[in-house]
């Protein structure tokens, strides 16, 4: 019996994978920034209003 060598999938399929976490990540640390702020911002505006 032959055994087949093959390239991990993660090898395989890591640059587009790469990519999409590190959009993932960045899409995260958007929502993440934009929810923090946004209680200071709206706070701010309802002070100067």
């Amino acid at each position: 019996m032959e055994l087949r060598t093959r390239d991990p999938a993660a090898q395989h399929y890591a640059p587009a994978d790469l990519l999409q976490g590190i959009l993932l990540v960045s899409s995260f640390g958007f929502w993440a920034v934009m929810l923090g702020l946004m209680p200071a911002l709206l706070f701010r505006v309802w002070l100067a209003a």
